[in-house]
């Protein structure tokens, strides 16, 4: 089997590469081996945390650091690359939000987090007013959202000081049938429900009414639910839930797996098959084929006499989380071409001492070089390309930067395939 460019990895730079690849018209195939990062995460896009315009800080931090992924993909692509993902994401029917400066969107623990695109759907603290009164709710016997610690901590934040929030749960009967096995009451299990039983929503909105009739708040009129009611896009449920309440309704991530994420990269994916593209989930690549300084070929696990041959590569396979990078008492390893790595020798070293202290591993991984090409015994192998969490010399939690480099960098090494080709 032959294409244009086999990308490896279905997570953000993946889909963002086989995306820019496959609306060019290549041919494209998308090799994934399972659940995705985007199943465990918020669904939104972190650029950088910085205080105002995250774009206005990349150019001196870009500097700072010149090695960092961003560093090679230049500030005009990076702003390039955000740009397309919210084209896709809106032509699927998931709009994302965004202003000129980094917003704030509302944790599952009533914390803030600041991003620069989130779906539409998810409660977030804008350039608009904060209200005099918001009602965060749950399921009853719903044990992934607590209004109650969300509320306190949520109370702590200075916008929130006039702002009075009241808690509250819901009492729907028809979730009764989880109750016999409470670990299979899940955000995904609620939504196959809401999926299944559509009348389910009028009762749902009956249930807020009256929680707001009840709350000593009659005139409140924002409210607050875990990302729980769809598996799908959840927009137009969402939308109808206000009509039947006449309330703004927003929502917010639960513990994994995080149907926000989840939608997100369905999305992504059923975009990238509409533009032709060829997805195939549960096929782990395990090594590959050469001749001189190119890759011909990569194997799966599903058999070493099938190869999946192109004339492009790309490696977003993920860090440790997804396998992308294997650790072992010697060192860490990239598993599918034993491309070069950035490590540190002594293990002692990789962590710090304290579970928040910085971790020198987060900034392990595949090195490359000022195209993103994967270095391969100090050389670059000429059609081997690197994207995301595989990627050397950035750490994404400390600096908050973990899609915007996913999106950045798929996208980016989409744009060198294409120029060459």
């Amino acid at each position: 089997m032959r294409f244009d460019t086999i990308v490896i990895g279905g997570g953000m730079a993946g889909l963002s590469a086989a995306l820019r690849l496959a609306e060019a018209g290549q041919k494209t195939l998308l090799m994934a081996s399972g659940q995705s990062a985007l199943h465990f995460s918020s669904g939104s896009v972190d650029l950088l945390d910085t205080q105002g315009d995250p774009r206005a800080a990349l150019p001196a931090f870009m500097a700072e650091h010149p090695d960092h992924p961003y560093a090679k993909v230049g500030l005009a692509n990076i702003e390039a690359s955000l740009t397309d993902l919210q084209r896709h994401c809106a032509e699927e029917g998931l709009p994302l939000y965004r202003e000129e400066h980094n917003h704030q969107r509302i944790t599952p623990i009533g914390t803030l987090k600041a991003t620069w695109l989130s779906p539409a759907t998810c409660a977030c603290v804008t350039e608009a007013p904060v209200p005099d009164s918001l009602l965060l709710a749950t399921l009853s016997g719903f044990r992934d959202f607590h209004p109650a610690l969300a509320a306190a901590n949520l109370g702590t934040q200075p916008r929130f000081a006039h702002c009075r929030i009241l808690t509250g749960e819901l009492d729907l009967p028809q979730l009764g049938e989880f109750s016999r096995n409470p670990h299979e009451f899940r955000s995904a299990d609620i939504a196959r429900l809401f999926d299944r039983q559509p009348g389910l929503l009028a009762d749902l909105a009956r249930e807020l009414t009256r929680m707001v009739r009840e709350s000593g708040e009659p005139g409140c009129r924002h409210l607050v639910l875990p990302a729980c009611l769809s598996l799908g896009l959840v927009g137009p449920r969402l939308a109808e839930l206000e009509t039947l309440t006449g309330c703004t309704i927003r929502e917010v991530a639960t513990m994994p797996p995080s149907l926000i994420g989840m939608r997100m990269q369905e999305a992504l994916k059923r975009r990238f098959q509409r533009l032709g593209g060829t997805f195939l989930t549960s096929e782990r690549v395990l090594g590959a084929r050469y001749e001189g300084d190119r890759v011909i070929g990569v194997h799966s696990q599903n058999g070493d006499d099938q190869l999946f041959e192109a004339a492009h590569f790309v490696l977003a396979s993920g860090s440790f989380f997804s396998r992308g990078l294997e650790s072992r008492l010697g060192g860490i390893r990239e598993p599918i071409f034993d491309a070069d790595v950035l490590s540190l020798p002594e293990r002692d070293a990789w962590a710090g001492r304290r579970l928040f202290d910085h971790h020198p591993f987060m900034g392990f991984g595949v090195k490359t070089d000022d195209k993103l090409r994967v270095l391969r015994g100090g050389k670059p192998l000429a059609n081997l390309y690197g994207a995301g969490s595989v990627l050397a010399h950035y750490d994404p939690v400390k600096e908050s930067s973990g899609s915007g480099v996913a999106v950045a960098t798929g996208w980016q090494v989409a744009g060198h395939i294409l120029a060459g080709a």
